[in-house]
């Protein structure tokens, strides 16, 4: 079957004649603390077992991190077309397992996996979200999603690791993986409508999966098609904020408020008689989500950022924490001068300023194609966005949040932040983590404010991570402002 079909090895989708493979960081399980003090005094009976067990934690903990990185160290080798290191990492004796067949040996996988190195380019990447260690530290399992090269989840794989005597890891086992949500590129929702606030303003949603746990996502029109591929994992909720892609316009604008967009997340959760949520805020929904979290604590299991704006908007960052002067940043400013031109429609200025928002929005610029555009929704022309942020950009400025309010958000936080972030700056992501009792933090280099177009495997691979209950390996405890 060839649209689904997990061919050979490495667990790959086959599409025609092309196979493409599926393949991705995990949350470590932390210390365990033992108190070696009874009655105030040192037993040294207990001693001696709890250095053992503290020097086995951690030797575990360096091992799923030596696991880690040869997983990683084989996707490098294969995006960088370097054929001597990535077969230099499979064993003689390895076996690659795929619906499609079985790979014996490491000569078989040489012939089969060659083919692949003959593109320029690598036709998929993959990362570990997930990777567990035996207790001698001795055998390693890796697990994650592949992507293609269009930043398309196409599979999953997995990997059985042997630690070698020269300390070095090498695959023994690959296969057969998984197939990803089996979501054609223009399924419909399995719900789609609206929603009716309290001041009868309609917020458009949809709905897909049906998984334990409930991501609900503001700003839909922009991160739906994307982030659907969770649906695997979870329910997904996606909803436009009032005034905003496919919501009602909104004629009072005094209602366009922050205060307003938190309100109207808690609507959306009661529609759906939601117990416990996970709020997904991109931008400065980021904000509005923390807030939610700080007003509805019991309805929230965990909080998760994407480049989220600094907990005060008109906060400056040392410049090593921000990236505001570039040529894409140039470009923009010289189109919110032309957009004023009236001899332009709305729509036609739209279009304009949608390319320079795509340069904007991601650090890699060959990446920029994929960034959606919005032109087809009238609210978010030119005319109307200056309208709405012109009232609610004031607001953010008045929202004062006290170290107080952030003492209330006692659920795990996980911020994913761009290094190259020129919408909400990295040290804005920092910020948070460090200021919520029990965040971290996952940086992506290079990316900009839609990071997850830079780099799809890590930052859905983190997101799955932590959706599933646990911290994704890279991300940081951050404890002080500067890397």
């Amino acid at each position: 079957m060839m649209d689904g079909t997990y061919g050979t090895y490495r667990t790959y989708r086959t599409y025609g004649q092309t196979d493409v493979p599926p393949i991705g960081p995990i949350g470590p399980i932390g210390p365990i603390i033992v108190n070696p003090i009874i009655g105030g005094q040192m037993n040294r009976y207990l001693l001696i077992p709890a250095i053992l067990v503290i020097a086995a934690t951690t030797a575990l903990a360096d091992a799923r991190d030596e696991v880690r990185n040869a997983e990683l160290s084989f996707a490098k080798a294969f995006a960088d077309r370097d054929q001597a290191k990535f077969f230099s990492l499979v064993l003689d004796d390895a076996t690659f397992m795929g619906a499609g067949g079985t790979l014996s040996g490491k000569k078989a996988v040489m012939e089969r996996w060659s083919r692949f190195f003959a593109m320029p380019k690598a036709p998929f990447s993959w990362a570990p979200d997930r990777v567990a260690v035996n207790a001698a530290g001795t055998i390693g399992l890796t697990a994650g999603p592949v992507f293609d090269p269009n930043g398309n989840h196409v599979g999953n794989f997995n990997s059985t690791w042997v630690k070698q005597a020269d300390g070095t890891w090498r695959v023994l086992f690959d296969g057969p993986g998984g197939a990803p949500a089996c979501i054609a590129e223009n399924a419909a929702p399995a719900s789609e409508g609206d929603i009716t606030t309290p001041d009868g303003v309609k917020l458009h949603y949809r709905k897909i999966g049906e998984g334990r746990n409930t991501l609900v996502i503001p700003l839909g029109f922009i991160l739906y098609d994307d982030f659907r591929q969770l649906a695997d994992a979870a329910t997904i909720i996606t909803y436009d904020p009032r005034n905003r892609g496919r919501s009602s316009r909104v004629e009072e604008v005094k209602t366009l408020t922050i205060r307003q967009d938190v309100q109207d997340l808690e609507t959306v959760r009661a529609f759906f008689k939601a117990e416990k949520i996970i709020p997904v805020g991109f931008s400065y929904l980021g904000s509005v989500v923390m807030q939610y979290a700080m007003e509805h604590p019991e309805h929230v299991a965990r909080v998760i950022q994407l480049g989220p704006v600094a907990i005060r908007p008109d906060t400056k960052f040392p410049a090593p924490l921000t990236n505001e002067n570039d040529e894409p940043v140039r470009r923009w400013h010289e189109l919110n001068i032309a957009k004023t031109d009236p001899a332009k429609s709305q729509h036609d200025l739209c279009l304009l300023q949608d390319a320079a928002l795509r340069s904007l929005l991601v650090g890699n610029q060959e990446l920029a194609p994929r960034v959606k555009g919005t032109c087809d929704l009238e609210n978010e022309w030119p005319a109307n966005l200056d309208r709405h942020f012109r009232n609610q950009f004031p607001t953010w400025k008045s929202v004062a949040i006290t170290p107080a309010d952030l003492a209330k958000v006692t659920m795990p936080v996980l911020a994913i932040h761009g290094t190259k972030d020129r919408n909400a700056p990295y040290g804005a992501g920092r910020q948070w983590a460090m200021s919520v009792p029990d965040a971290r933090l996952v940086t992506i280099e290079g990316a900009g404010h839609a990071m997850w177009i830079d780099d799809p495997l890590t930052v859905f691979g983190s997101i799955r991570e932590f959706v599933r209950g646990g911290w994704p390996l890279g991300a940081e405890t951050v404890t002080k402002l500067e890397r």
